[in-house]
């Protein structure tokens, strides 16, 4: 036993991480920094402004060089059947079994019926779109981890109730033992008391889980060990303040909200797709270059084998006259899909309104609620002061004790809740308006 004593003594401690203290903007702040779905969120925009370097690149002439060389099966040569004399026959296509070539190719789009000015417009827009759900994202990571720290600070009040009302239950059972000794208690108070005990020891142990669910769920949008979070918001401090103007919420939120920025974009991005529906039924327009190195060069006559460059510059021009009604039938397409682009962003901005005009309801209850729960827990507090001055006294009975002991720790938990929730109806506030 010694040995193993001394063998367990040399094995390292495992490491404490250092506690930290984070209050609830704090916290929304760490979450909103090792969050995943704000990471995504980042790529995407990411994503959406490189599609739109992509179409703004449709506006240069693009740049290609190309080189070859092959070997070739002999042929019969071609020379000229007509000689003149003193002069070398003329071979008009020789025997070249290995050819060579380079060169420079440029061109530019002149007029493409407005596809390269829509798609421009249509990824212009796509992009305030993924900012706008990013920050869509965002603010529900904020609000989500602010709902957490408050119902790990509901939880963690909630503990100390419960220690509270073990060690009420404590001393109650003294009490009633000491008036016991002195024949002024029966045994029914005793087993009144021995259960009262029992039951705030059941809710401790409830307590003290519900704050360990609490703090693990809380720990883990923030990428931390439970143990470290210190929590420095508590509900004993000041309440939310009262929310402002209903009308001048809605505005800001039919302003800000990423939602409606998002749905916009979207309609935006219709309305340039349109252009891009009917753009192949107009005509097209486009210039290009070319520089050639070759052995031979096939340009030259008659064909040597020797290395000689040439050059070319033109034009190109296309409009097609008919596709079978599908251009038609693409823009009508875009066209319904902006009509229903139109009709869901009128619905989502009755909702955004409806969703403001919840969410100042919920707050001012919620404030309503705590003024009536702090009152309702001072005068459950005054009640069982009395209770239990009249019980040591000899002049309550049991029954009044337990009432009032129950009575406190219910007024004592809705006050909790009350606050808690105020402190949530705020950010639920907060998100719906879109700050």
């Amino acid at each position: 036993m010694i040995l193993v004593a001394a063998l367990a003594s040399l094995l390292p401690l495992p490491a404490i991480a250092e506690p930290v203290r984070l209050d609830a903007a704090a916290a929304t702040e760490r979450a909103l920094a090792v969050s995943q779905l704000a990471v995504a969120a980042r790529e995407r925009v990411a994503a959406a402004d490189a599609a739109v370097g992509a179409a703004n690149a449709a506006r240069w002439p693009t740049v290609g060089t190309f080189a070859f060389a092959a070997q070739r099966s002999s042929v019969p040569e071609l020379v000229l059947p007509l000689a003149i004399p003193g002069r070398p026959t003329t071979v008009l296509a020789p025997n070249i079994t290995t050819v060579y070539g380079t060169g420079l190719q440029v061109q530019q789009v002149l007029l493409a019926g407005g596809a390269v000015d829509a798609q421009r417009r249509a990824s212009s827009s796509e992009a305030d779109g993924a900012r706008a759900r990013a920050a869509q994202t965002l603010a529900e990571v904020c609000f989500a981890a602010q709902a957490m720290y408050w119902d790990a600070v509901r939880s963690r009040a909630g503990l100390e109730l419960a220690q509270a009302q073990e060690r009420r239950a404590i001393r109650l059972l003294e009490d009633t033992r000491a008036l016991a000794d002195a024949g002024m208690a029966v045994r029914a108070d005793l087993l009144a008391a021995e259960e009262r005990l029992a039951t705030a020891r059941l809710g401790l142990v409830r307590a003290e889980a519900a704050e360990s669910a609490a703090l693990a769920h809380l720990a883990s949008v923030l990428d931390l060990d439970w143990r470290q979070l210190e929590l420095a918001d508590s509900l004993a401090g000041p309440r939310p303040d009262s929310p402002a103007d209903l009308a001048m919420l809605q505005t800001e939120a039919l302003a800000s909200r990423a939602e409606l920025r998002a749905a916009r974009a979207l309609r935006a991005a219709l309305a340039a797709r349109e252009t891009l529906a009917v753009a192949p039924t107009r005509p097209s327009l486009a210039a290009s270059a070319q520089w050639d190195l070759a052995r031979p060069n096939q340009r030259f006559f008659p064909i040597t084998d020797e290395w000689n460059d040439s050059w070319s510059v033109g034009l190109s021009a296309g409009w097609r006259l008919f596709d079978g009604g599908k251009a038609r039938a693409d823009r009508a397409a875009s066209r319904a899909r902006l009509r229903a682009a139109d009709a869901e962003l009128a619905e989502l901005e009755r909702r955004v309104r409806l969703e403001v005009e919840d969410a100042v309801r919920e707050l001012t209850t919620a404030l309503v609620a705590t003024t009536a729960a702090d009152a309702a827990a001072a005068a459950a507090t005054a009640r069982q002061s009395a209770a239990r001055e009249r019980h040591a006294a000899g002049l309550a009975a049991m029954a009044e004790i337990l009432d009032a002991e129950a009575q406190l720790a219910a007024a004592e938990q809705q006050q909790v809740a009350a606050r808690a929730g105020a402190w949530v109806a705020r950010a639920a506030l907060e998100k719906a308006v879109g700050r």
